[in-house]
């Protein structure tokens, strides 16, 4: 080899090596300088999973609305989007913020921390879709994507389907043709093979906070109650949701048009004595004329009750 051939190649090894110090050093910037080249000359093409929906609430609530239209305009368009993809239950969705949209990511953003509402729609979907977590990251203020860990795994579903199915073949319920009766038999049901999980420890190996724990292991807490009552409700295609606060949960049930409060967890002679149906199917003003403490919640946010 040469001189010239030995300076070449020191050239290119010099070379080489800054480029690879500047790439290693500066990776972050590059990472996110080639991402916004790549999302301006991206389609930015929305892809709805319909195919992967499971446990999809078809009622038309007053408080959360589906939505089909993915080009958000204003915030309430991505709350929709939200609650959509939860209903859906679709364990990821990306979506893209339009060009004209100019506070899309800050709304996006403002949502993630408005712990009210996605607590609230958490309340109107199915158990089976409710969020242990509910995660979003957002790309150049442009790419958003949403990924929803859910609080039960497809074994407990599988376990619950089956053993509600047993429970309404026990009680002789017939799923299209239910009487409020049989409402009632669900509710006294739980009741009588439930007990208040006093000694509950939050943590991984508890279930009491699921349907999981009342109806195999007969403990819960107040979620676990009203998610039990909710699928049952859910079983019989009855309108149905939750209401919470920072301290409980309970149902609340369309029956003749109407809304009523039902709480299961209360009525439970094993954690309030003699409540048997003091909680059971009340309006809004008897509920809050009974206990207005536990049972206070933020009425502008649940118009079906409001």
């Amino acid at each position: 080899m040469n001189r010239t051939e030995k300076l070449f190649t020191i050239f290119v090894f010099l070379l080489f090596s800054f480029t690879a110090y500047i790439f290693y050093t500066r990776r972050d910037e590059i990472k996110e300088v080639t991402t916004s080249f790549i999302l301006k000359f991206k389609n930015n093409e929305v892809i709805v999973p319909y195919d992967k929906t499971v446990n999809h609430r078809n009622y038309n609530y007053k408080t959360v609305h589906e939505t089909d239209d993915f080009k958000p305009k204003n915030i309430n368009d991505i709350k929709n989007i939200y609650y959509t993809v939860l209903n859906n239950g679709w364990d990821e969705f990306t979506f893209y913020c339009p060009k004209d949209y100019k506070n899309c990511s800050d709304d996006v953003k403002s949502i993630i921390n408005e712990k009210d509402y996605i607590t609230q729609i958490n309340n109107y979907v199915s158990p089976y879709n409710s969020y242990k977590n509910y995660n979003t990251s957002i790309t150049n203020d442009t790419e958003i994507f949403l990924k929803v860990d859910k609080l039960y795994t497809d074994y407990d579903i599988d376990n619950i389907n089956q053993e509600i199915d047993k429970i309404f073949n026990e009680l002789n319920i017939n799923k299209n043709n239910y009487t409020l009766d049989d409402i009632k038999q669900l509710h006294d049901y739980i009741i009588n093979n439930t007990k208040y999980d006093k000694d509950y420890e939050d943590n991984t190996e508890s279930i009491s906070n699921k349907a999981s724990g009342a109806l195999f292991h007969n403990l819960a807490l107040c979620s676990g109650y009203a998610d039990t009552f909710s699928l049952m409700l859910d079983k019989l295609n009855i309108p149905n949701f939750k209401v919470s606060n920072n301290e409980h949960v309970w149902n609340v049930v369309l029956i003749n048009n109407e809304w009523k409060h039902v709480d299961v967890t209360w009525d439970d002679d094993e954690r309030y004595k003699n409540n048997y149906y003091n909680f059971y199917m009340l309006t809004t003003d008897e509920l809050l004329k009974k206990d207005n403490d536990i049972h206070a919640f933020n009425r502008e946010i649940y118009k079906e009750i409001k």
